[in-house]
């Protein structure tokens, strides 16, 4: 499930795709098709549809996945972990660390034709900064962009901004005549949550809400093809063990959802699994303006009562590992150090809850269902509570209503559980985007947090240019954030796939959490 922020456009996609920018066309075989009926479509399974096709909106897993086939990024990460090209080929930084200068590819067209040209690329900047949700939470350093040519591109920032080069991997480039024509009152969200503005690999060809996203290769694109599926679906299937038996079937060929306790079946011939480290950590956060929640001793207690290495043994079945502290140990900045992360300390829970008054109090939460390790951590978190006295009443709701349920401070739950997917591999991703207050209820700051000393550390870690003053920062604020109590972390789980062994080429990538590189994807005969 999906834990970034999504706003606008969620009941727009009950209406059928209108697909008047798609070139290509194909026949997917439809939902039932196997074998030599869809032998040239890959389809894939997801638990939860995208609120819309708008790439403004890619900060969030589920909107991501069905742009990355559809549009092509200015960077990219290698392999490596390292920032490359795609639509870039060359791109500097002035001495002040203000003016970034972008070399374009010159034989890229949209998927009506079009060249994409330096001017779609400020026009993509400017309506992300315009429309200031999704991606733009990345790019709040952006000043302005000028087309110096066809091929050339300067960007000035207000400030020096250390990630920002790393935020350009989720902007994706939109056909900027055809987005101005259909652009009516709201920049074009309204046309793009169902139409497709792109230039990637493949065009959008039909949306069945709730049901499948299909795509049929754009036959002028630039990277060409070699062995791709002709044809990719994306099939919504909300069940844990439904994506198994479909996966068995042969009805789909990757599934990423499959719960821990099931993989085991599919360790035999005809199957593959691939179990990725990842950066993306499971959270609960509390509240920190409500009445009850905002009492420190009570979340010291809660955060001390749960048992941490019981959720990576019995929940995740050993795929992933405790935390310290908010950031995924082996991400940029994070520490081995002692933070004053809480451990199971069930007898100093107890005492907490004794000293101050708190048997008897209770505590509500919500979580995304039909999510495995959510589902089994929420019942945990709940036996560990009754053990200490305290009463937690679980909430199972949709991502849609999960953000519906954080606009409003009067709608704010008194916890959230939630996954972080940060979209790229910088702490900023993490501890800027979430603990930050300026996005108290317009991004992902869930918990309210509001503390201006972490503030001026993540926005002065933000214009830092030096890795190891940036470091010194983020550690301050973890320490801080950590000592507030505004979070459980919970743990960092594995990307655990599973597909089948016709499959050929999936990679894992960190920076596009719970997604499939369609592209780099080939299908054996």
């Amino acid at each position: 499930m999906r834990s970034t922020h999504l706003l606008g456009t969620a009941a727009i996609l009950g209406t059928a795709l209108l697909l008047a920018s798609c070139a290509g066309s194909g026949d997917t075989g439809g939902s039932a098709a196997t074998g030599g009926a869809r032998q040239g479509t890959l389809v894939i399974a997801e638990n939860e549809p995208p609120a819309s096709f708008d790439p403004v909106q890619a900060d969030n897993s589920t909107v991501d996945e069905v742009v990355i086939p559809a549009y092509d990024s200015l960077l990219t990460y290698d392999d490596d972990n390292q920032l490359a090209g795609e639509l870039v080929t060359e791109w500097s930084v002035d001495d002040s660390g203000t003016v970034i200068s972008l070399t374009l590819r010159d034989d890229v067209t949209f998927h009506d034709g079009a060249a994409l040209t330096a001017a779609d690329v400020v026009y993509t900047l400017d309506r992300i900064q315009g429309i200031g949700i999704g991606v733009a939470s990345f790019l709040t350093a952006y000043d302005h962009a000028e087309a110096i040519d066809d091929t050339h591109v300067e960007i000035t920032l207000s400030e020096a901004d250390a990630p920002f080069l790393a935020a350009l991997t989720r902007v994706y480039v939109v056909n900027s005549a055809l987005v101005e024509e259909n652009a009516g009152d709201d920049q074009g969200q309204s046309w793009l949550a169902t139409n497709d503005a792109g230039s990637g690999p493949y065009t959008v060809t039909g949306y069945t809400p709730n049901q499948s996203a299909t795509y049929a290769q754009y036959a002028d694109y630039w990277g060409g093809f070699d062995g791709q599926a002709e044809n990719i679906e994306f099939r919504y299937l909300t069940e844990a063990s439904t994506q198994a038996s479909a996966l068995t079937s042969g009805d789909i060929d990757i599934a990423m959802d499959i719960a821990p306790a099931d993989r085991a079946q599919f360790d035999t011939d005809g199957f593959v699994t691939d179990s990725s480290a990842t950066n993306v950590v499971l959270y609960s956060f509390f509240n920190m303006a409500d009445p009850t929640t905002s009492d420190p001793a009570l979340r010291e207690a809660i955060s001390y009562a749960y048992d941490y290495q019981q959720h990576v043994d019995a929940i995740l079945l050993g795929a992933g590992n405790t935390v310290n502290g908010p950031l995924p140990g082996g991400m940029q900045c994070s520490t081995t150090d002692d933070i004053g992360q809480p451990t199971f300390d069930l007898e100093r829970a107890q005492q907490l809850v004794d000293d101050n008054g708190l048997a008897g109090t209770t505590v509500s939460m919500v979580y995304l269902e039909a999510t495995t390790e959510m589902e089994q951590a929420a019942t945990l978190l709940q036996s560990n509570l009754a053990e200490i006295g305290i009463t937690l009443e679980l909430q199972a709701v949709t991502y849609p209503q999960f953000v519906e349920l954080y606009a409003s401070d009067d709608t704010r739950p008194q916890m959230g559980m939630i996954y972080a997917f940060p979209a790229f591999p910088d702490a900023s991703a993490i501890l800027y985007q979430n603990f930050d207050s300026q996005f108290i209820g317009t991004g992902q700051n869930w918990g309210a947090y509001d503390n201006a000393e972490v503030d001026e550390l993540l926005e002065s870690a933000q214009r830092e240019t030096d890795e190891d003053a940036r470091c010194a920062q983020y550690l301050e604020a973890q320490e801080t954030i950590t000592g507030d109590f505004v979070s459980m972390n919970l743990a960092n789980s594995n990307l655990v796939a599973v597909m089948s062994d016709r499959v050929e080429g999936y990679t894992y990538r960190a920076s596009h959490h719970q997604t499939v590189d369609v592209y780099e994807i080939t299908l054996a005969d």
